[in-house]
């Protein structure tokens, strides 16, 4: 098992960013490559990460009133994003992903490397998003 998290503040309200991660349609938009996961149906998506070979369904719970959102592939992988209020009009964004099998990530290396490098760059993407929604 391995668990990956990173944070940024972000110069925007909570209901602001919130507003862009809770739109999964809009997934495409803030996530990096080589990362493409798209809604399917209610409660349901799909991920697609060639260099990983990862091609599978999963589920997702949108959770409004806790401006999170969860997701999962079980009992593979799991996840979650939290948006917080921060000073001002800034918020603060969690993105949490759990590796629970014995994928290459679980081994640290560059695998490891690569997810932190994508919580990093979809963090960024993010920012970039909410700050041209705004």
């Amino acid at each position: 098992m391995a668990e990956f998290e990173a944070e940024r503040v972000v110069p925007a309200t909570a209901e602001q960013v919130f507003a862009v991660v809770s739109d999964l349609d809009r997934l495409p938009e803030w996530l990096p490559d080589p990362v493409d996961v798209r809604p399917t149906g209610d409660g349901q998506v799909h991920a697609d990460v060639p260099e990983r070979g990862v091609d599978s369904q999963g589920t997702v719970q949108v959770r409004p009133e806790q401006l999170r959102v969860e997701w999962a592939h079980a009992p593979e992988y799991a996840g979650w994003l939290q948006v917080e209020h921060a000073e001002g009009s800034r918020s603060t964004v969690h993105l949490h992903l759990s590796f629970l099998g014995d994928q290459p990530e679980t081994h640290g290396g560059a695998p490891a490397a690569d997810v932190r490098q994508w919580l990093d760059d979809a963090l960024a993407s993010l920012e970039r998003v909410v700050s041209t929604s705004s």
